[in-house]
């Protein structure tokens, strides 16, 4: 018992890092206060955990068998650059917490062996179509908070809780028919295609094909990938997610936040992590742009410089695209009726599943990844307050726990005669911000 008065980042730090296993319910209560906290998982490979799936009733879902979900994943055979990341802005306010790296939205591949037109194909086609991205829910609770630095009051934002729920799992497998789809570049397509701007296939003007060449296909965009002579060429392969209702989520996990009593903002956000691939060429200044080096550019201006000249130099690719459905709309019958299926489970059926757990993180002002956690947990929401004050620790000695306990008790039981949880509430704007 003594883990419960543990703070959660220093009882954090003290478990032991184990394998990923397979996603279940812990029937036995939960409590928040003993679970991993801070969260760096760019490449992490726990994030394949499949959940249990809903019942026939919640979803109807993509036709697979259990083997192909559980046929082993391919590997990733080169060295992934993670892309540089730019700091948050926030304008003239201080923000108290950094805002929590979720994993690179551009991963970054820079290998000899790429230059090859059949070692890129194979590797597009053989991993990257194979391997979904990450999509993530974000669940932010913050507010303004004065504090004094020296001999002035500044406004910072403070973060409550900073949750993050991976999505992965819930789309399909690439061996799933029609619900994973490549797609090139149509010759009416403005992308890059070789240069260091966007444009349209040669002989293609308006609604009028004149000379048109037949659309390329991917293994005919690596041909051209390898045999373009430029020192700095990047070769993107896009993988994105459709059909899922964001909207709706945002609509369901607000009220189920505010049903904690929270009073401060609530940001929802679903960013994407691997969205994009990029495939560099090994040359010094490719290396040197995703370094160190950059940094004495921008600290001595001299980006101002090289930065056009990169651009003008390097020759781009962005031309091949893999979308992974989350749902997809199916005719079923001749008489053109349709129905909506899911690859795994409905955005409803999830929410429904995780509310219990989101209430249960947000009491406890967690900070990191819940991906993984039991979703079956008990919430009190009214009983300890812990969401809004947290709870008196344990000292061990039983008269003093008795007496603790005696008051805040009678401290519970003054606010909620006085309505002033209800009525006031955790985590609002302090007065003034």
């Amino acid at each position: 018992m003594a883990s419960n008065t543990l703070d959660p980042k220093r009882a954090a730090a003290a478990l032991p890092v184990s394998p990923a296993v397979s996603y279940r319910d812990d029937p036995d209560a939960l409590s928040m206060h003993t679970t991993r906290g801070g969260y760096e998982y760019d490449d992490a490979p726990e994030f394949d955990d499949v959940p249990q799936l809903p019942s026939y009733d919640e979803s109807v879902t993509a036709e697979g068998s259990s083997d192909d979900r559980a046929a082993p994943q391919p590997v990733d055979e080169y060295q992934i650059i993670t892309a540089p990341k730019t700091n948050r802005n926030w304008g003239t306010k201080h923000t108290h917490s950094p805002h929590k790296a979720v994993g690179s939205e551009t991963s970054i591949r820079m290998d000899e062996r790429l230059l090859e037109s059949k070692e890129l194909y194979e590797y597009i086609e053989n991993y990257l179509r194979m391997i979904p991205p990450r999509p993530m829910i974000r669940i932010q609770g913050w507010h303004w908070q004065k504090t004094k630095k020296r001999d002035k009051t500044e406004t910072e934002r403070i973060y409550d809780f900073n949750i993050v729920l991976n999505m992965q799992s819930l789309l399909p497998s690439s061996r799933d028919k029609g619900w994973v789809t490549a797609h090139t570049a149509d010759n009416s397509d403005k992308v890059y295609r070789g240069s260091f701007r966007k444009t349209r296939a040669p002989g293609y003007r308006q609604d009028i094909e004149v000379g048109e060449e037949g659309t390329p296909d991917l293994r005919e965009w690596c041909k051209r990938f390898a045999e373009c002579k430029a020192a700095l060429k990047i070769f993107r392969v896009e993988r994105s997610v459709v059909g899922m209702n964001t909207d709706l989520i945002k609509e369901e996990l607000e009220p189920l936040i505010r049903s904690t009593h929270y009073r401060g903002h609530i940001d929802i956000t679903f960013p994407t992590a691997d969205q994009n691939v990029d495939i560099y060429t090994p040359h010094w200044l490719n290396s040197a742009r995703l370094s160190w080096v950059r940094w004495i550019f921008y600290l001595t201006f001299l980006w101002i410089f090289t930065w056009p000249v990169l651009f003008f130099m390097t020759k781009r690719w962005d031309v091949y695209n893999v979308q992974w459905s989350f749902s997809k709309i199916f005719t079923i019958d001749a008489e053109g009726r349709q129905e909506k299926r899911y690859a795994v489970m409905s955005e409803r059926a999830w929410i429904n599943r995780h509310a219990d757990l989101v209430r249960s993180l947000v009491l406890d002002r967690f900070h990191g990844d819940g991906t993984d956690m039991p979703v079956n947990v008990d919430v009190d929401v009214e009983g300890s307050g812990r969401g809004a004050r947290g709870q008196v620790p344990r000292t061990g000695n039983g008269s003093v726990d008795a007496a603790v306990g005696f008051i805040q008790g009678g401290v519970g039981a003054w606010n909620a005669f006085n309505g002033r949880a209800q009525r006031e509430g955790w985590g609002a704007d302090e007065s003034g911000c």
